[in-house]
């Protein structure tokens, strides 16, 4: 994904997690747990017989200059008990900016692992069903993911780095009149 250059460079927008993360998710759907971790509820689906509504916590490290990395601490699935037990996710990912002329160049992948445990009803669903189904709910997230970041990214980091001259702008006037 390229993203055209502002008066800011892009990675001092992706330092701020919380305002990156309220771009790509519906604010009401996270919660700020800490300054670089984050709770997201995501939305429900069903799983053959079972319906599904994850809720993971995702930390966010954007120490590095030109480096996001983004990994889960944590998954709790709502609403089912016995699926809750039994269910594992590990997410790690990475973006990684570039720097050209007029224009920051982004790559990134993400591995994105579920385990789950089946109930006694599903036990005898031929295994071929389950890992087909299970691929395409996972590959639809990681499309949703991306599609999220490549048209939301861009259009908060414009918006965000207008204002930036404003800002700047406001706080000198105002250290000056003191």
């Amino acid at each position: 994904m390229q993203i055209a250059q502002r008066s800011v460079p892009l990675h001092h927008y992706l330092k701020q997690p919380r305002r990156l993360v309220h771009a790509l998710m519906n604010p009401s759907q996270v919660d700020q747990l800490s300054r670089n971790t984050f709770r997201f509820r995501l939305r429900g689906f069903q799983f053959l017989m079972l319906n599904i509504r994850p809720v993971v916590d995702l930390q966010i490290d954007a120490s590095q200059d030109h480096v996001l990395r983004v990994r889960s601490v944590g998954c709790k699935i709502q609403g089912n008990d016995f699926v809750d037990r039994q269910f594992a996710l590990k997410l790690t990912g990475i973006l990684q900016l570039t720097e050209r002329h007029g224009f920051t160049q982004l790559t990134g992948e993400v591995k994105l692992d579920i385990a789950v445990g089946l109930p006694p009803m599903l036990q005898l669903t031929p295994y071929a069903i389950l890992e087909t189904t299970g691929n395409q709910i996972l590959k639809g997230v990681l499309m949703t993911i991306k599609q999220r970041l490549m048209r939301q990214l861009a259009a908060d980091y414009e918006r965000w780095s207008k204002q930036q001259p404003l800002l700047v702008t406001s706080d000198f006037a105002l250290g000056t009149q003191s």
